[in-house]
């Protein structure tokens, strides 16, 4: 393990039946399985003319389904919050952000995560008025102690610096014991590229932000990051760096001191793709109950064909499996990767399909801890569907989210489920 820059001071309705039948794709080839997911009514938790940002999905342990969003009007924001009732009833939004603290912008959703306890801890940038500097934002940190009934309204700065640049692209986690870790990128501590990825941690939930820590100057600098926690307690954070000639590759750093130190950044796929700019696509990072470590992402490669894969690793990020392609549709490109896993290796991956004049967000669905995925199952109805998230409890109980855009409305959409009981070893 080796230092960081700086140190911290601190440990921180009725239902549709979708059988998704598993094949090979990129992988070894197994039994054929079989992966059933009953996906209840859409949601639409909300309609505006405004613009939305797209959701963040958290359960609880007790299994109640928790969204939060950004709305905003020209210069007025607002961060939502709200409990969604599996049966949709009472859903009641609450605002987290105080006046005067509002959101800076909604290309991409809060951080959001729930505690152990049922504590929340929202995040998001909020504009620096006072320099005039274009794109200078603070890192905001809001936290509600009654299962997001209210928020605190004096949200703790994030960032540490006080210098007029940004603070945003976060992302954040709740620790066992009441830690709060964020990362995010920052204008400061960047080498030749556009950013820095940085990481504090909060050991006092979320009332305080430790010092800030300087984990790599070459990150990409509109890549969001994202940070997991192992079930040995490890903390890791994956980004997309920018290296020599401008590769933009997936890398993976590894806590097991609670954030004070983080390994050398590794690669966990050599795609050596090659883009001039920033192409807005963060990596999605999770693990299982037995340890296995999950990556997926978006690459062009060397050919530039867009593509989405997932790769694991068992031996804590030493060596990756060869990737698993997830797309392979010949009509259409794919776009904006997330998934979540259930603790028995179960995982969901989500995206968007794009074509001409159609945006669709569209699942697979893996039984056997990401070795193969079932086929391609189309989630919304609209022809512009974008921004999709997921998120899955224990009990198998799955929630899928997004954004769709019909004129003059722009809407969130919710949609929950119940995964299979079924699990390939």
């Amino acid at each position: 393990m080796v230092p960081v820059r700086e140190i911290g001071v601190a440990l921180c309705g009725a239902a549709t039946l979708l059988t998704l039948v598993g094949f090979s794709s990129g992988a070894s080839a197994h039994n054929e399985s079989q992966a059933v997911t009953m996906l209840g009514a859409p949601l639409t938790l909300v309609q505006s003319t405004t613009a939305l940002s797209p959701p963040t999905l958290r359960f609880h342990r007790d299994g109640r389904l928790h969204a939060a969003w950004i709305e905003k009007n020209g210069v007025q924001g607002e961060v939502k919050a709200a409990a969604i009732p599996a049966d949709h009833s009472s859903v009641a939004q609450v605002s987290v952000n105080p006046p005067g603290a509002g959101p800076e912008a909604v290309h991409q959703s809060p951080g959001f995560a729930i505690g152990g306890d049922g504590e929340q801890f929202v995040t998001w940038s909020s504009a620096n008025k006072n320099s005039g500097a274009l794109f200078a934002s603070d890192l905001q940190l809001a936290r509600s102690a009654d299962r997001g009934a209210r928020f605190v309204q004096s949200p703790v700065q994030v960032n540490d610096d006080g210098v007029a640049i940004s603070h945003t692209f976060e992302h954040v986690v709740a620790g066992k014991n009441g830690e709060v870790y964020v990362a995010w990128l920052d204008g400061r501590s960047k080498d030749r590229s556009g950013a820095g990825i940085m990481f504090a941690c909060s050991p006092d939930h979320g009332a305080t932000v430790g010092k800030n820590l300087v984990l790599d100057g070459m990150a990409c600098p509109c890549c969001r990051p994202m940070l997991a926690q192992a079930p040995d307690g490890s903390l890791w954070v994956a980004w997309r760096k920018t290296f020599e000639g401008n590769v933009r590759d997936i890398v993976v750093a590894r806590s097991t001191d609670q954030g004070r130190t983080f390994s050398p950044p590794t690669v966990v796929s050599r795609d050596g793709w090659v883009f001039d700019a920033c192409p807005h696509r963060g990596p999605s990072i999770a693990f299982d109950g037995r340890g296995r470590l999950y990556i997926g992402w978006y690459t062009e490669g060397k050919d530039e064909q867009p593509r989405l894969f997932i790769s694991t690793s068992d031996d804590q990020g030493a060596t990756f499996s060869a990737p698993v392609a997830l797309h392979n549709a010949a009509t259409s490109l794919p776009d904006n990767l997330h998934m979540a896993v259930h603790p028995d290796g179960r995982v969901v991956a989500v995206w968007e399909e794009v074509t001409g004049v159609r945006k669709r967000v569209v699942m697979r669905v893996s039984d056997d801890r990401g070795q193969t995925f079932g086929p391609m199952q189309t989630l919304s109805r609209g022809s512009k569907a974008e921004h999709p998230t997921v998120a899955i409890h224990d009990s198998g109980a799955v929630a899928l989210g997004w954004t769709e855009h019909a004129f003059p409305h722009n809407r969130i959409i919710v949609q929950q489920g119940q995964l299979s009981r079924v699990v390939t070893p």
